[in-house]
């Protein structure tokens, strides 16, 4: 399953009207929806997502690491400007309380930030609440069942407006309003689109990510195949997937990964291109069964059955749905410029020479998902004042920096960030271009009833991927069984 379609439970739940023992019984039923969420993997080295472990005996006051030393988050956090704000600061000592997912070397991060931040306001102590992401939901859930929730959240985009519907978060418009550097400008529209609603902004976006075309240049080279550049269409790259295309079993090498199912960025990054649609622009109707949907996933049914270019559900399986592009199985693949910290770090024995571009353009244009993560202010926080001048540090432009964001949202700090991990200066380019001219929120299902499309459309479209049953055939199934469902979105 693709990195982004982590539509999980909160994203399937209208909690609406419900008790706090309905909410209890929802709670314990996102706890089964664990594995799936863990198979789809977000596969993101953010310090504000991943796998959380312990961090074991730290030096509270003076908290490193190999990846973080202190003197140097020191001088780091000392050289850049952080942010003011006209809410007042606490007249007495006060505790901020932040969930966080992260791993290890993040929470060291968290930990400098907490110490750094508390010597520019005293009376502001941070309190973190570290969650395994595969846990999150379940965990808050529960708590906001219970009507305890943290000061501040991290938001997964494809949570948002569950939180903003169902009153977990609060919009922050009016302390925007009270921090004249803020620089709302300095995020992309389509960013803040994801955690804004009725024209109020709930959450302050930490990373937003394209997604691009990566490659890996030795399978090229060893092919004689010109690298792949923005005047490439999507049907060069299915010609050029067949070509690149070779071997068998185990050693087999694939052209390209992944292949195209319904997810939530299946219409952006698949259709769109050919002016079609998995659901209408409000999410209520399927739109999937038309004759410009098929033309677009005609071809890949036949990359997929014929050619067997891309990895099948049996590929995948025995590779136990690792990313068959970082295995060195793949010669090209779309994926979010959030990877690219996993492919700079694999292990030597899958190293490769690898790059990135623009990613192909078809009939209609091009489109890539631009979407990424949050944090936001519960409506349960205790201290709004003191919290916001929290996050409005953590989420600045230096904050932006000090956690190294990748990408980060501010486009003040995209090029510094990217640079500092030694990417190509030409990646950096592209990627910021293809964020800001042709990044896109339009297609990337948010509302509640996406799982519920996904799972229902997933065993159809595996019949037709498998050869099975014809295209036609299942996106009429697909169309049929996937009506009533996105109905509900309506709601």
């Amino acid at each position: 399953m693709d990195q982004r379609s982590l539509q999980d439970t909160l994203s399937g739940l209208d909690t609406r009207g419900m008790s706090r023992r309905q909410l209890m019984s929802l709670a314990a039923l996102a706890a089964g929806a664990v594995p799936l969420l863990s198979a789809c993997g977000d596969n993101r080295k953010r310090q504000t997502a991943g796998p959380a472990t312990s961090t074991g005996a730290v030096n509270a006051d003076r908290p490193e690491n190999k990846a973080y030393p202190y003197d140097e988050a020191e001088k780091l956090f000392k050289s850049l400007k952080w942010p003011s704000t006209n809410v007042p600061e606490p007249k007495s000592k006060v505790t901020v309380t932040m969930a966080i997912t992260s791993d290890d070397n993040a929470q060291i991060r968290h930990m400098q930030f907490s110490k750094f931040f508390k010597e520019l306001h005293p009376n502001i102590e941070i309190k973190r609440e570290i969650t395994p992401f595969a846990d999150y939901l379940t965990k808050y859930m529960t708590q906001a069942a219970g009507g305890s929730l943290p000061d501040l959240m991290y938001i997964h985009y494809s949570w948002a407006q569950n939180f903003i519907k169902n009153k977990i978060v609060q919009p922050l418009d009016d302390l925007i309003a009270a921090t004249p550097d803020f620089n709302k400008g300095d995020f992309t529209p389509t960013a803040l689109s994801f955690f804004t609603r009725d024209g109020k902004l709930y959450a302050v976006p930490t990373d937003s990510a394209p997604k691009m075309l990566f490659y890996n240049k030795e399978m090229f080279a060893k092919a004689n195949i010109p690298l792949p550049d923005k005047t490439w269409t999507w049907s060069k790259l299915q010609e050029v997937a067949k070509a690149l295309t070779q071997g068998d079993g185990a050693s087999k090498q694939f052209g390209f990964t992944p292949m195209p199912v319904p997810f939530g960025d299946l219409t952006t990054l698949y259709l769109l291109p050919y002016g079609g649609r998995f659901l209408s622009k409000d999410e209520t109707t399927v739109e999937i069964n038309s004759a410009a949907a098929n033309d677009a996933l005609k071809p890949w049914v036949d990359l997929q059955v014929n050619a067997k270019a891309v990895p099948s559900v049996a590929d995948l399986q025995v590779v136990q749905k690792a990313d068959v592009y970082r295995l060195k199985r793949a010669a090209m693949a779309v994926n979010g410029v959030w990877i690219i910290p996993a492919v700079l770090s694999l292990a030597d024995q899958y190293k490769f020479d690898w790059g990135l571009t623009h990613l192909p353009s078809g009939p209609a244009g091009r489109f890539t998902p631009a979407v990424g993560s949050s944090f936001g202010m519960t409506a349960k926080a205790a201290n709004k004042e003191a919290a916001w001048i929290v996050m409005n540090a953590f989420l600045s432009a230096a904050g932006h920096r000090f956690f190294m964001f990748t990408p980060p949202s501010r486009l003040s700090t995209f090029e510094a960030n990217l640079q500092a991990l030694k990417v190509d200066n030409q990646i950096i380019a592209d990627s910021k271009e293809a964020l800001q001219t042709y990044g896109t929120g339009d297609g990337v299902l948010t509302l509640p009833n996406t799982q519920k499309i996904i799972d229902t459309a997933t065993p159809v479209w595996d019949r037709v991927r498998a050869g099975k049953q014809t295209l036609a055939d299942g996106l009429k199934e697909i169309a049929d069984k996937c009506a009533p469902v996105a109905k509900a979105n309506a709601a």
